[in-house]
């Protein structure tokens, strides 16, 4: 008679089959990466080189060129990876939270997953060097396609009910970005001694996004919300997948 393997075990009792294993290429991009985050948040973006991240990850510098043609593009792939694990995280913490699909818990919940991420977090908590040179690394049209995914998000809330329709869309998506890239940059001005932690601030801003956008009597459907949410880092993801390819192909 005969026996069967533990992968037609799981598929017998309805599990899902276990997803393929990346293969050695993959696992060595994947290793220089988790590297240059690791290095870009000891050192910094400006003193960081190629041949640090080649030393730490033992491997040849060469090896890195196979992957990436320059530092901004190694350094932009870490950032993507990094963020990449930040919206997955976002996404368990919207689908787990009744309230996720409100504008208030989306930004809550999109700073606490950037905390547990050392590069993200390292970008929120004012270090601003890594800030300039990782925004420096994105090309312009690159940005105005996730600025553009943004507004479009706005919009569905807006026609959902979730959100106030007398704001203008530009009016909520620079105030809601200038909060987030404040908390990046005004940490240099005040000095540390007046910055409260980011999870105190994390609190406050969500609850003034509540007061000052969302409508006093919720008409929306928060599921919706939820699913709209779901969409926009689906865009994201795409829009960071298509640059990734872009750049192996050229």
């Amino acid at each position: 008679m005969a026996t069967r393997d533990k992968t037609d075990e799981r598929r017998a009792v309805g599990e899902e089959p276990a997803p393929p294993r990346p293969d050695a290429r993959t696992q060595r991009a994947e290793h220089i990466l988790d590297t240059a985050a690791i290095l870009l948040v000891r050192w910094g973006y400006r003193k960081t080189t190629v041949d640090d991240v080649a030393r730490e990850a033992g491997v040849a510098k060469g090896t890195i060129y196979l992957h990436w043609k320059d530092k901004n593009e190694l350094f932009r792939a870490a950032l993507m990876r990094a963020q990449e694990q930040v919206n997955a995280e976002m996404r368990q913490r919207i689908a787990a939270d009744p309230e996720g699909g409100l504008p208030h818990r989306l930004w809550t919940h999109g700073m606490l997953a950037a905390l547990t991420n050392p590069l993200t977090a390292a970008v929120l908590k004012g270090r601003t060097d890594l800030f300039q040179g990782l925004r420096g690394a994105f090309e312009p049209a690159t940005m105005q396609q996730m600025l553009g995914d943004y507004e479009a998000y706005i919009v569905q809330l807006q026609g959902a009910g979730l959100i106030r329709a007398d704001l203008p869309v530009s009016i909520i998506t620079f105030v809601t970005s200038a909060l987030k890239i404040g908390l990046i940059n005004t940490p240099d001005l005040l000095g540390p001694e007046q910055t409260p932690s980011l999870e105190e601030l994390t609190e406050a801003i969500s609850d003034l996004i509540r007061r000052w956008l969302e409508p006093d009597r919720l008409h929306g459907d928060q599921e919706v919300g939820k699913r709209f949410a779901a969409e926009w880092l689906d865009k994201l993801q795409e829009i960071e997948q298509d640059l990734q390819q872009t750049e192996q192909a050229s």
